[in-house]
């Protein structure tokens, strides 16, 4: 009865599933034409009385039985079709960055196969005792947990290749302009997530950046004060010239790794006659030690669905240079530096490599 049950669930989900009925039809038609006798009925009776949502479905024995033996024909067919490539096994299942996982039951890998193809879904696992599919997606679909239970899993990814880089798109389409684009990182941390990117679309080469809805700027202020005893409203001569803001709409990075290229100022606005890198705050305050520093850069990074790691350290970088501050806000997502020296400033002490952030979704 149980398995009845079952399988009359995954009939009507097969019937919203047109590429899956197609298949059906045919295996369905083959077999009753050659494996039952000429004189027996393969449906009995197959009646859908309709009242509103419910239908009522009398199905007999060799329906059943046939309708096993075409689903499991299918199954393989359909791999083949969806072009799918099991890539390995393993209990438990692998629940890395759970926001992008949804967990149903289904009837058997096809159906895993054939979700996973609708959704913005490029891997999934299948569990042949629970029968869970677990779908991963490039967007955030569910919570930060997802709970499958035990069992062992067979992993399957999309043999499509997704574009990686700005230049594969233009590959593959020779007329495509500067704009806005998705692409699927090969940078580990991502594991298959597509982000966003602007691509700059020239001739001899392509380059990707991600846009910033939110202001990103440094700013070095028009003020010293050298032994920490009168602050004054201009720069010693070493630094005339050096003062002003700079505003970034967008960042350099490479898909690769997620790296942002830091002296990259092509989307850069402001008064600053050079360009502050992306990440550094300086200033020409104060060559004592014990006195504040006033340069500062603001990081925001929300709306991006991207993140720099907790851990990203800055250190000085110059003359007297300190770091006075580094406040992160937003689990992360922004992060605001107060730094400075006898025209000097601070710097990260590693790359700046961009990860998922599982609470901001892209703009």
């Amino acid at each position: 009865m149980v398995m009845v049950q079952s399988l009359a669930t995954d009939v009507l989900e097969s019937v919203k599933m047109v590429p899956f009925v197609i298949k059906l039809l045919p295996v369905l038609t083959v077999l009753a034409t050659i494996h039952l006798p000429p004189k027996s009925v393969l449906l009995r009776s197959f009646n859908i009385n309709v009242t509103g949502t419910f239908f009522k479905m009398q199905l007999d024995r060799t329906f059943i039985k046939s309708m096993f033996v075409a689903a499991c024909i299918s199954t393989t067919y359909s791999f083949k079709e969806f072009n799918y490539r099991k890539t390995g096994s393993g209990a438990p299942a692998v629940l890395d960055d759970p926001q992008h996982l949804q967990v149903q039951e289904v009837f058997g890998p096809t159906t895993c196969a054939i979700l996973c193809s609708r959704l913005s879904c490029k891997e999934f696992q299948y569990s042949d005792t629970s029968h869970l599919c677990i779908t991963r997606h490039s967007d955030a679909v569910s919570g930060n947990s997802v709970n499958p239970g035990s069992g062992f899993f067979d992993t399957f990814i999309d043999n499509k290749e997704d574009p990686k880089t700005c230049s594969e798109i233009k590959k593959e389409n020779p007329a495509a302009h500067s704009g806005e684009y998705t692409i699927v990182p090969s940078a580990p941390q991502f594991r298959g997530m597509s982000v966003k990117v602007f691509c700059l679309m020239n001739d001899t080469h392509q380059l990707e950046y991600v846009t910033l809805p939110n202001e990103n700027v440094g700013s070095y202020p028009k003020r010293s004060n050298g032994g920490c005893g009168h602050e004054v409203l201009y720069l010693p001569a070493a630094a005339v010239g050096k003062d002003g803001v700079t505003v970034y709409q967008k960042i350099r990075i490479i898909p690769s790794t997620m790296t942002v290229v830091r002296d990259d100022t092509t989307f850069t606005t402001g008064t600053k006659a050079e360009p502050h890198p992306f990440g550094r705050a300086e200033d020409c305050y104060s060559y004592k030690g014990n006195c504040k520093r006033i340069g500062t850069f603001h990081i925001d990074t929300q709306g991006t669905g991207m993140k720099f790691a907790r851990g990203l350290r800055w250190t000085g970088d110059g003359y007297a240079s300190k770091v006075d501050s580094v406040t992160r806000t937003h689990d992360g997502a922004v992060i605001d530096l107060v730094c400075g020296g006898w025209c000097a400033g601070c710097v990260p002490m590693e790359d700046m490599v961009l990860y998922p952030n599982s609470q901001d979704i892209q703009s």
